[in-house]
């Protein structure tokens, strides 16, 4: 062997033993990643029986019809039943319902949409929120793609209106 030889062979080997200690500190750095945003979407996303119930006293002390309090503090009295939790009909319309009027609204349930959404998100949801639901609230499909269309074409900007639809669409699943 020749020096050149040996000059690769140490190159190589010194690259080996580099990767080689790297690639578990690249894996360990991509597992504490993967816990952050786990533990930000562990949280059990579908609304409680007090984040409906708070929604619903935002609603009324905004005048909004009673009917529709009514509907949700029907739903928000079924979530507090363990027996009927489970077979709860209709539950993907009212949580549609219940996304929009939280936007419209705020309260409990309100926030973990917006904190599902970048900071930047976040902040024009909190200021527009109105605005939103408005543009998604007659969406037939609710899909990601969807609800950002409706958005964009309600003037929000797109990387927003991106980051909104995937905050919703944890929510609403």
């Amino acid at each position: 062997m020749n020096k050149k030889h040996i000059r690769i062979a140490a190159a190589t080997a010194v690259t080996a033993v580099a990767l080689g200690v790297a690639a578990p500190t690249a894996g360990a750095v991509e597992a504490v990643r993967e816990a952050k945003t786990t533990s930000r979407t562990a949280e059990p996303l579908r609304p409680t029986a007090a984040d409906v119930r708070d929604l619903a006293s935002r609603m009324r002390a905004d005048g909004v019809d009673q009917n529709r309090i009514r509907e949700f503090e029907q739903y928000a009295e079924q979530l507090g039943d363990p027996k009927t939790q489970d077979r709860i009909l209709g539950s993907g319309t009212i949580i549609r319902k219940l996304i929009v009027a939280g936007l419209r609204h705020g309260g409990v349930w309100a926030g973990k949409i917006v904190g599902k959404v970048s900071k930047k998100a976040g902040d024009y949801l909190t200021r527009n929120g109105g605005k939103i639901a408005d543009a998604i609230e007659d969406v037939e499909g609710w899909t990601e793609t969807a609800l950002a269309v409706a958005m964009v074409h309600a003037g929000v900007p797109t990387d927003i209106a991106t980051d909104i639809a995937k905050g919703i669409m944890l929510v609403a699943m």
